[in-house]
Protein backbone atom coordinates (compact mmCIF):
# COMPACT_ATOMS: atom_id res chain seq x y z
CA UNK A 1 0.00 0.00 0.00
CA UNK A 2 1.35 3.41 -0.90
CA UNK A 3 2.10 6.17 1.55
CA UNK A 4 -0.87 8.32 2.56
CA UNK A 5 -1.07 11.48 0.47
CA UNK A 6 -1.43 14.13 3.14
CA UNK A 7 -2.34 16.76 0.55
CA UNK A 8 -5.59 14.89 -0.16
CA UNK A 9 -6.66 15.00 3.51
CA UNK A 10 -7.93 18.11 5.34
CA UNK A 11 -5.25 19.78 7.49
CA UNK A 12 -6.72 18.96 10.93
CA UNK A 13 -6.90 15.27 10.00
CA UNK A 14 -3.39 15.33 8.53
CA UNK A 15 -2.14 16.57 11.90
CA UNK A 16 -3.92 13.71 13.66
CA UNK A 17 -2.44 11.20 11.21
CA UNK A 18 0.99 12.52 12.16
CA UNK A 19 0.18 12.22 15.90
CA UNK A 20 -1.01 8.62 15.47
CA UNK A 21 1.96 7.54 13.35
CA UNK A 22 4.41 8.91 15.94
CA UNK A 23 2.59 7.19 18.82
CA UNK A 24 1.58 10.38 20.62
CA UNK A 25 -0.73 9.91 23.57
CA UNK A 26 -3.78 9.93 23.82
CA UNK A 27 -4.30 9.63 20.04
CA UNK A 28 -2.33 6.43 19.61
CA UNK A 29 -4.02 5.00 22.72
CA UNK A 30 -7.43 5.66 21.18
CA UNK A 31 -6.42 3.86 17.98
CA UNK A 32 -4.99 0.91 19.91
CA UNK A 33 -8.20 0.58 21.91
CA UNK A 34 -10.37 0.71 18.79
CA UNK A 35 -8.28 -1.94 17.02
CA UNK A 36 -8.39 -4.31 20.00
CA UNK A 37 -12.16 -3.89 20.29
CA UNK A 38 -12.64 -4.44 16.54
CA UNK A 39 -10.56 -7.61 16.60
CA UNK A 40 -12.49 -8.99 19.57
CA UNK A 41 -15.78 -8.14 17.86
CA UNK A 42 -14.61 -9.81 14.66
CA UNK A 43 -13.50 -12.94 16.53
CA UNK A 44 -16.88 -13.23 18.32
CA UNK A 45 -18.89 -12.97 15.12
CA UNK A 46 -16.73 -15.38 13.17
CA UNK A 47 -13.70 -14.65 11.06
CA UNK A 48 -15.25 -15.61 7.72
CA UNK A 49 -18.11 -13.15 7.89
CA UNK A 50 -18.18 -9.39 7.56
CA UNK A 51 -19.53 -7.49 10.52
CA UNK A 52 -20.11 -3.83 11.29
CA UNK A 53 -18.39 -2.30 14.30
CA UNK A 54 -19.89 0.94 15.62
CA UNK A 55 -17.83 3.61 17.34
CA UNK A 56 -19.74 5.99 19.58
CA UNK A 57 -17.29 8.79 20.48
CA UNK A 58 -18.89 9.55 23.87
CA UNK A 59 -18.79 5.91 24.97
CA UNK A 60 -15.25 5.61 23.64
CA UNK A 61 -14.23 8.70 25.60
CA UNK A 62 -15.54 7.12 28.82
CA UNK A 63 -13.64 3.89 28.13
CA UNK A 64 -10.37 5.64 27.26
CA UNK A 65 -10.54 7.97 30.28
CA UNK A 66 -10.39 4.88 32.52
CA UNK A 67 -7.02 3.97 30.98
CA UNK A 68 -5.43 7.30 30.06
CA UNK A 69 -5.56 10.61 31.84
CA UNK A 70 -5.29 13.50 29.43
CA UNK A 71 -6.90 16.88 29.07
CA UNK A 72 -6.80 16.26 25.31
CA UNK A 73 -9.46 13.55 25.57
CA UNK A 74 -12.43 15.43 24.18
CA UNK A 75 -15.21 14.19 21.96
CA UNK A 76 -13.96 16.36 19.11
CA UNK A 77 -10.42 14.97 19.39
CA UNK A 78 -11.79 11.44 19.47
CA UNK A 79 -13.90 12.07 16.35
CA UNK A 80 -10.91 13.52 14.51
CA UNK A 81 -8.69 10.65 15.63
CA UNK A 82 -11.21 8.12 14.31
CA UNK A 83 -11.46 9.92 10.97
CA UNK A 84 -7.66 10.21 10.76
CA UNK A 85 -7.42 6.47 11.36
CA UNK A 86 -9.89 5.76 8.56
CA UNK A 87 -8.39 8.15 6.03
CA UNK A 88 -4.81 7.33 7.01
CA UNK A 89 -5.56 3.64 6.50
CA UNK A 90 -6.99 4.53 3.11
CA UNK A 91 -10.37 3.04 3.94
CA UNK A 92 -13.03 4.08 1.47
CA UNK A 93 -16.12 5.87 2.70
CA UNK A 94 -19.28 3.87 1.98
CA UNK A 95 -17.24 0.80 0.96
CA UNK A 96 -15.30 0.29 4.20
CA UNK A 97 -16.88 2.74 6.65
CA UNK A 98 -19.77 5.14 6.95
CA UNK A 99 -20.89 7.85 9.34
CA UNK A 100 -24.37 8.37 10.75
CA UNK A 101 -25.65 11.46 12.52
CA UNK A 102 -28.29 11.50 15.23
CA UNK A 103 -31.11 14.03 15.32
CA UNK A 104 -29.09 16.03 17.85
CA UNK A 105 -26.05 16.16 15.57
CA UNK A 106 -23.89 13.52 17.23
CA UNK A 107 -21.97 11.22 14.96
CA UNK A 108 -21.39 7.50 15.09
CA UNK A 109 -18.76 5.79 12.96
CA UNK A 110 -19.38 2.36 11.49
CA UNK A 111 -16.62 0.15 10.10
CA UNK A 112 -17.25 -2.92 8.00
CA UNK A 113 -14.81 -5.25 9.74
CA UNK A 114 -13.25 -7.90 7.54
CA UNK A 115 -9.74 -9.06 6.77
CA UNK A 116 -9.19 -6.19 4.30
CA UNK A 117 -10.12 -3.40 6.73
CA UNK A 118 -8.22 -4.95 9.65
CA UNK A 119 -5.06 -5.36 7.61
CA UNK A 120 -5.36 -1.78 6.29
CA UNK A 121 -5.75 -0.44 9.82
CA UNK A 122 -2.78 -2.43 11.11
CA UNK A 123 -0.55 -1.32 8.22
CA UNK A 124 -1.34 2.29 9.05
CA UNK A 125 -0.12 2.10 12.63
Amino acid sequence: MSEVHISDIPIPLANYIHLIKYHKTPYYDIVQHILKEMEMHYERTGRGSETVYTINPRVLQDEIEKKVESEKLTTINICRTVLALFYGSELREEDDFYITTTSRGRRNYHVKVNTHTLSSLHRFI
